[in-house]
């Protein structure tokens, strides 16, 4: 069996490298930090990934962590590269860390024999493989591509929260390879990684600017997706007796489920800003980019939207509960996370705010401070308002007692609650459903001369 070197031990590098030493591999994770290389090597690093440390303390003897990266590279013979891309003014992706690592792999390699493959996991701009990083390598280990090494781009599509599933179980499994040997290598880590023996998952293998296109294209389409369903949601919050989670699961027929549910606007640290790089590119290439920037355009306008449908249920001066503040649920992430976003603008509309989440409590007050209270619990968060808005679906709710409640109003953004929980709230708001009236206030709004208009 081989043995593997992760480059980057943040919180989908870390992963991986528990991932890796449960499918038999022994593992040398690189960083640079010293505090988080000696809780890799003490088995406790700190993480929030669901199976994470079970799979580090029960593989300990197959990991270790080290800043050593030339040591770590004549150790092993694949290396995964898994590092930051931060966004740059242009919108595009700064590689200064992943050529810092490739750079130190690649001094490594001029002193080594054994052939050894690089595999990029980090997101980028396409291009960036073949005509910055391979060249990078090249000059670094005085070594042409295929000769003692190879390369891949090999992404992965992971969720905060999930990402040991996006390691185990993925959709499929995307490698960019400059040549077969290379690719062959990294697709059997993969399915040693997923137990895959009968070779059920689909494998797509392609050049790595193909992969770095399909990477970034990925997730524009999903935004996409959710954008759509979005607009379906504000035009069913508009129009009574019509409800979007109806209409959606009769387009999932055709248009399939994944990403479809009308409700807040996407965030984190991935979607948002893969758009705005996706159009950067395209206008760089000198192709039209509307898509990309319509996208991402009409999210910031959903948000204002949903912002305008709770201002039409509160006033001026009232304290108003945030449920869910994280960018999605079973995270502390708050990167484009619409529930920092909504509290910002209900704090300019006067209103106060108290937060209460699970998981980014501390995270939240280290970026709110005390421009709002927080919730230690959600008894708590009732205590301190009369009207909560259920920003993010959380499980927590089933163990909600709704007994509470009284009074309260309620918006639900997602309409995740069940009916038995509905029926012990008094006023109740589901977003993305309209209002039980007559049509004919519907007509009040659309007036009929209009209606004549477009029917004629």
């Amino acid at each position: 069996m081989i043995k593997i070197s992760v480059f980057g031990q943040g919180k989908v590098g870390l992963t991986l490298t528990a991932c890796l030493a449960d499918a038999g591999y022994d593992v040398t994770g690189v960083d640079v930090f010293d505090a988080l290389i000696e809780s890799v090597n003490e088995g406790n690093p700190r993480t929030d990934e669901a199976g994470v440390l079970e799979r580090l303390r029960k593989n300990r003897a197959k990991v270790r962590a080290t800043k050593d990266s030339m040591q770590a590279v004549k150790d092993t013979d694949l290396s995964f590269v898994i590092v930051p891309t931060p966004s740059n003014t242009l919108g595009g992706f700064s590689l200064k860390y992943v050529k810092k690592a490739c750079q130190e792999i690649g001094e490594a390699l001029r002193k080594k024999r054994d052939y050894h493959v690089i595999a990029v996991i980090s997101t980028m701009i396409p291009g960036s493989s073949e005509h910055i990083l391979i060249p990078l390598i090249e000059k670094a280990s005085g070594k042409k591509l295929g000769k003692g090494w190879g390369f891949c781009y090999n992404p992965v599509f992971i969720a905060l929260g999930e990402v040991v599933k996006g390691f185990v179980k993925p959709d499929y499994v995307l490698i960019g390879e400059t040549d077969t040997r290379s690719g062959d290598r990294v697709l059997q880590v993969h399915r040693d990684m997923m137990k895959d023996t009968e070779e059920k998952t689909p494998i797509a293998r392609m050049r790595p600017i193909e992969a770095e296109i399909t990477k970034i294209a990925s997730n524009t389409h999903e935004t996409m997706r959710v954008s759509f369903a979005n607009m379906l949601f504000s035009l069913c919050t508009e129009i009574p007796e019509t409800n979007v989670d109806r209409i959606t699961q009769a387009l999932s027929h055709r248009m399939g489920k994944r990403f479809f549910k009308g409700a807040v606007p996407y965030g984190g640290p991935c979607w948002p800003r893969d758009n705005i790089a996706l159009a950067a590119f395209m206008d760089a290439v000198g192709v039209p980019s509307s898509m990309p920037k319509t996208v991402h355009q009409f999210n910031l306008e959903h948000g204002k939207y949903v912002l305008r449908k709770i201002l039409e249920l509160t006033n001026a001066g009232d304290t108003i509960g945030i449920a869910g503040v994280a960018y999605k649920p079973n995270t502390p992430v708050l990167d484009c996370s619409f529930g920092v976003d909504l509290i910002g603008w209900l704090l300019e509309e006067s209103r106060s705010v108290v937060a209460w989440d699970p998981l980014a409590k501390s995270l939240l007050e280290s970026l709110m401070k005390n421009r709002i209270r927080y919730a230690a619990t959600y008894a708590d968060l009732f205590d301190k308002t009369k009207t909560v808005v259920l920003v993010n679906p959380l499980e927590d709710y089933r163990n909600w007692d709704w007994r509470i409640v009284k009074n309260h109003v309620v918006i639900d953004c997602w309409r995740c609650l069940k009916p038995q929980e509905i029926e012990k709230i008094k006023h109740y708001h589901p977003l993305g459903q309209g209002p039980a009236s007559e049509t004919k206030n519907f007509l009040e709004v659309l007036s009929m001369e209009r209606l004549r208009m477009l029917t004629d």
